[in-house]
């Protein structure tokens, strides 16, 4: 499988544009209007280059990803395959968090061109293949991660305030349950317990 991607100088002004939006305003509040408008050009200016938003926004995912994650192998010979696994669904975690919507952006981009995204999959399939799990429960583990990731991460930058006063308070209520018993546990413990319990069938970090 090959990661090529090349992008003309107009695009990658358009997709960091973007990004600039995004995290200024959120998802909610991005168009390509004022994307346009924040560059000083017309509005077909930038349909030129991306054919719509969705486009855009999968291109956006790669550079979020591309700039979180960097550039990856699959695991080394010696090393377990919890541990490369653990530490490249951090990585992904990370990067969708650096930007306001970051899992929403990721978590509905398409494989190309957020080829990032296909190379984690492709990596931690080879990764746990390699280590001789077996097909299906490979298949299953990497897709779970990956899904659990993406909901956690898009539930911890989920715009709470547009909902109703019954609805925020019922939501703090069950927050408050939680809390009871994690008053010590930071989202980055919690989710790591989750990561672990997924992949250890319990919260340790060994099996």
């Amino acid at each position: 499988m090959q990661y090529d991607l090349e992008l003309s100088g107009k695009q990658q002004e358009i997709i960091e544009t973007a990004l600039e939006l995004l995290s200024e305003n959120g998802y909610d509040a991005l168009s390509m209007r004022n994307i346009a408008s924040k560059l000083n050009v017309k509005n077909p200016a930038i349909y030129w280059h991306f054919k719509n938003k969705a486009v855009l926004v999968d291109y956006m995912a790669e550079f979020i990803l591309r700039k979180g994650m960097g550039d990856f192998e699959p695991r080394e010979a010696r090393q377990p395959w919890q541990d490369w696994l653990i530490k490249h669904i951090l990585l992904l975690r990370k990067a969708m968090l650096a930007y306001p919507d970051g899992g929403r952006v990721v978590a509905g981009a398409h494989l190309y061109p957020a080829i990032t995204l296909a190379r984690l999959m492709q990596y931690s399939l080879v990764s746990l293949y390699s280590a001789h799990v077996e097909t299906s429960m490979a298949q299953c583990i990497v897709r779970t991660v990956i899904y659990y990731t993406f909901g956690y991460v898009i539930e911890e930058q989920a715009d709470k305030h547009g909902a109703g006063s019954e609805s925020a308070k019922l939501s703090d209520d069950i927050a408050s349950l939680f809390r009871a018993q994690d008053s010590e546990s930071t989202s980055d413990d919690i989710f790591v317990d989750g990561l672990h319990l997924i992949i250890y069938g319990n919260m340790q970090q060994t099996p």
